[in-house]
């Protein structure tokens, strides 16, 4: 019996280490990653103090009057004259729109035309008893007379 209780033992040691380093290793791999991270987000910040270095460059005024001298009759460029300039109280309001009101004209396009066709008239459909609805007994008038509490 101590004997069994000692393989038990030794069992439970065995699964606890490795227990164990299965946790230790999940922590050096999620501390790998983590440190992967760490330099993607060093290299994208190097990248975007590089891109705003060339932007503060090619973004000068004297370089974008160079390249308006030589391309400007190319592109058709013209100096900006003031009265080119507004505000905006001077921009007109943008019409508003009914949803419905394109739908509504695409119906009543042809409508009051010379030549237009007539309307489609669609005419009542009569339901038809069916054979099980024709073997049902309809009420006699004074079975209809009783039901509405009149006296006959």
């Amino acid at each position: 019996m101590l004997r069994a209780l000692n393989v038990i033992w030794v069992a439970f040691m065995v699964a606890g280490a490795v227990f164990t380093y299965a946790l230790k290793d999940r922590a050096g791999r999620a501390a790998d990653h983590v440190m992967e991270l760490r330099r993607d987000i060093a290299r994208e910040k190097d990248l975007m103090n590089i891109l705003q270095a060339e932007w503060s460059v090619l973004d000068q005024p004297s370089r974008l009057q160079d390249l308006v001298q030589r391309y400007g009759s190319y592109l058709h460029l013209a100096p900006l004259d003031v009265r080119q300039l507004a505000s905006i109280a001077d921009v007109p309001d943008k019409p508003i729109e009914v949803p419905g009101a394109s739908l509504d004209r695409m119906i009543t396009s042809g409508v009051g035309k010379a030549g237009a066709a007539k309307p489609i008239v669609a005419k009542p459909i009569v339901a038809k008893p069916t054979t099980a609805q024709a073997g049902v007994a309809k009420p006699r008038p004074r079975d209809v007379v009783a039901q509405s509490g009149a006296n006959p």
